[in-house]
C-alpha cells in the first residue's frame, strides 16, 4: 500500500450502521487495529499466495467466506464500511480459524488509492447498493475515478466482476467499465451477461433476487 502519512479508519454515519452484540462489538474492539490501511502496508510483498482477490462491499461476506475455505493456498481481502457486516464475519474467521481473509473497515476508493500498482488477480463488486433515489446515486461505487483506479490495481489477465440486480445501477456501471480503455468486457453477445458462469457465485443476494425471480446481469472485464 503507498500512503504518506498515518490515515486511521474513516468514519462513517449512516442509519445502516445497526448497533452490535456484545461478542460482536468485543471481536471489532479486537481486530481494530488490523481493519486499518496501516495494517496492508505489506500486502505486495505476501508471497505465499497464489493469487489475491479483492471484494469491494462485502456485505454477509459469504462469497469471501466460502472461497477462503475453498481455496486457502489465495489471499482474499474484503472491504466494507458497515461494523455489523465485519463484526459478524470476524467472528465466522474466528470460528474457523482462517488465515487468508482479511478485512478492512473503511472507504473503498480510499483503500484502492493507496493500492499498489497490478496488485491484484480479481476484483469482486457483488450486487452492491444500488442507492436508487437521485440525490443517492453519487455514493454509488462505480464512476470514472473509481473504475481507473481498480483498474490500475488489478494485475493484467485479471477479472473485474460486477454483479447486481437492479437494472438501472447495471446501466450505470456497465457505462464506467466499458470506457476504461485497458479493460475488456468478457461476453460474446448481450444476452450473456444474464448468465453467471463465473467462478463466484451464490452469494446471499443473488439467491435472495432468484427466490424473487429476479434475473440478475453478471458483467467480467478482463484486463489486458
Amino acid at each position: 500500500m503507498n500512503y504518506s502519512k498515518s490515515l486511521g479508519v474513516k468514519k462513517f454515519s449512516s442509519s445502516r450502521n445497526r448497533p452490535l452484540t456484545t461478542k460482536q462489538k468485543l471481536v471489532f474492539e479486537k481486530n481494530f487495529r488490523k481493519l486499518s490501511i496501516e495494517s496492508f502496508c505489506n500486502i505486495k510483498n505476501l508471497k505465499r499466495h497464489n493469487k489475491k482477490i479483492l471484494e469491494i462491499g462485502f456485505g454477509a461476506g459469504d462469497i469471501l467466506l466460502n472461497n477462503a475455505l475453498s481455496n486457502p493456498d489465495n489471499l482474499y481481502v474484503g472491504i466494507e464500511y458497515y461494523k455489523k457486516g465485519i463484526a459478524q464475519l470476524l467472528l465466522k474467521i474466528e470460528k474457523y480459524e482462517i488465515k487468508n481473509l482479511r478485512l478492512y473497515y473503511g472507504d473503498a476508493l480510499d483503500f484502492v488509492e493507496k493500492s499498489n500498482n497490478s496488485l491484484f488477480d480479481d476484483i469482486l463488486i457483488m450486487f452492491p447498493d444500488p442507492w436508487p433515489k437521485k440525490k443517492h446515486w453519487k455514493r454509488r461505487f462505480l464512476n470514472n475515478k473509481s473504475v481507473r483506479e481498480i483498474s490500475r490495481c488489478l494485475k493484467d489477465g485479471g477479472g473485474i466482476y460486477f454483479y447486481t440486480d437492479d437494472r438501472n445501477l447495471a446501466v450505470w456501471g456497465l457505462r464506467y467499465l466499458i470506457n476504461d480503455k485497458n479493460l475488456l468486457w468478457d461476453v460474446q453477445k448481450p444476452i450473456d451477461c444474464r448468465r453467471n458462469n463465473f467462478l463466484y457465485f451464490n452469494s446471499k443476494y443473488e439467491i435472495k433476487a432468484l427466490k424473487e425471480n429476479k434475473n440478475p446481469y453478471y458483467f467480467k472485464f478482463t484486463k489486458f
